[in-house]
């Protein structure tokens, strides 16, 4: 029998049932990276992943805090979607790293979801997502607080409100990794993966495995000179002399 721990109290599933879980996170992992996966079946795997929500909301949070975190500390150190200002979570916060419309531009939601560089990221943050991802910036465990708290403060819809932050985080920050690296990198599809054990580990009360995950982080981790390129900023080099030292 596997054992989840669920918000005030403790849900025994199956290891058929733990199984049906792991699959359909992966799933969503997956989907996640195959554009040409038809939406049938994207709604499909919503419907399933919301239902484990629903059922062992630990295992959601976990796993979704676990993943953007990992992402968000292999981002360079400069990237200002560490620190997120206050109303983060428009397109607009893309705009340092891709072309978006000037604030006169009549770019509606529809033509937003026409361009490929902001489809991802055209809906803002759910409520409380700009929050999670902030804490995430600063560890697992952080952004597992931050998103419990959330979820104990919810009073109503406290299910599709903890799936709806806990996708948006995870995808904000897949966009943001592959707007440095593409979209063939195979590191976040990696730590989606993986951190479909350490959630379990985490909800059978055990801590993070830091220990497993940092050698990882520190192999994929990204440099300022990364962000100094995807944001077009000329190198302190190549400023005229008066400027250098700005």
């Amino acid at each position: 029998m596997h054992e989840g721990r669920q918000m005030g109290g403790i849900m025994d599933i199956t290891r058929e049932e733990a199984t049906s879980r792991r699959r359909t996170f992966a799933q969503w992992a997956g989907a996640a990276y195959e554009p040409l996966l038809p939406m049938i079946a994207r709604v499909d795997i919503d419907r399933r992943l919301r239902e484990w929500t629903r059922r062992t909301p630990t295992f959601t949070i976990v796993w979704a805090t676990g993943v953007a975190a990992t992402i968000l500390d292999t981002l360079p150190p400069s990237d200002p979607w560490r620190n997120p200002h206050p109303g983060f979570g428009t397109f607009r916060d893309a705009a340092d790293v891709t072309f978006t419309p000037d604030d006169e531009d009549d770019w509606d939601h529809d033509r937003l979801l026409m361009d490929i560089n902001l489809a991802a990221v055209a809906d803002p943050l759910p409520p409380g997502a700009a929050r999670v991802l902030g804490a995430c910036a600063a560890g697992a465990e952080d952004g597992q607080f931050a998103l419990t708290e959330i979820r104990g403060q919810t009073t109503s819809r406290r299910d599709a409100v903890t799936a709806d932050i806990a996708q948006a985080i995870v995808l904000w920050s897949l966009w943001r990794r592959r707007a440095y690296v593409g979209a063939d990198d195979e590191f976040p599809l990696s730590m989606m993966y993986a951190w479909l054990s350490y959630a379990s580990t985490v909800e059978d009360g055990q801590s993070v495995p830091h220990e497993v995950i940092d050698p990882d982080i520190f192999t994929a981790t990204l440099t300022d000179e990364d962000y100094r390129l995807a944001a077009g900023i000329p190198d302190r080099a190549e400023l005229p002399p008066e400027q250098r030292d700005i």
